[in-house]
């Protein structure tokens, strides 16, 4: 355990010059940062991706069986009210819904900078297969885990979710390679910054949803 504190200890510091950059790409939509410390068969990850990610999916999903259900009943709506109102009428309800989607859209960027998660959702990350893979014949066993919500400085109030995990691996000499499963997990996810300190020896990478793999 006092090995792999270490391992957690060098990776925020071989990656603390580059912080503030990558904190500020992390929060890009459709970017997320993957950092990683293999020494011999000890490994250290973390894993950064702005919170809205986490609400996008699950918004995408709700607003699609949402959108199943009212279908039929909103096109009745529509007609009934075109019957019931003249023409002045209905301009006078355009002026007013327009006065109110400028107020929603204020209220959403308002609510936006108050984005959170819980942290069942956090802790559902766990399951680390969700993002990544070590190969099979690595035997590597998940020995901590840990999740937060970190404040991006350049963007105000607005907030990235920071996954580490600590993993002791049985058979280390096939420790050659990582898949990224991220992309198939996140609609959204399009790239993927990818940075290791692998036994001394540094490797950076800029990853897309058709090159799922790192060897190394």
């Amino acid at each position: 355990m006092l090995k792999l504190s270490f391992l957690s200890l060098l990776l925020i510091s071989s990656f603390a010059s580059a912080e503030e950059e990558r904190r500020a790409d992390a929060h890009a939509h459709g970017l997320n940062n993957f950092s990683m410390v293999i020494s011999q068969n000890q490994v250290a990850i973390t894993y950064e991706m702005p919170i809205v990610q986490l609400l996008d999916e699950n918004d995408e999903h709700d607003e699609h069986d949402e959108h199943d259900e009212n279908d039929e009943h909103d096109e009745h709506d529509e007609n009934d009210e075109h019957d019931e109102h003249d023409e002045h009428d209905e301009h006078d309800e355009n002026d007013e819904h327009d006065e109110h989607d400028e107020h929603d859209e204020h209220d959403e960027h308002d609510e936006h900078d108050k984005l959170t998660v819980s942290d069942e959702s956090l802790a559902e990350f766990q399951n680390y297969s969700q993002l990544f893979a070590f190969p099979k014949g690595a035997n590597c066993d998940l020995v901590s885990f840990k999740s937060e919500l970190h404040s991006v400085s350049t963007e105000g109030d607005h907030k990235d979710v920071e996954l580490s995990y600590e993993f002791s691996c049985n058979e280390p000499s096939q420790l050659k390679s990582i898949t990224i499963n991220a992309f198939n997990h996140f609609s959204e996810l399009e790239n993927l910054y990818f940075e290791a300190v692998i036994n001394n020896k540094a490797l950076t990478k800029s990853l897309k949803s058709d090159v799922d793999k790192v060897i190394f």
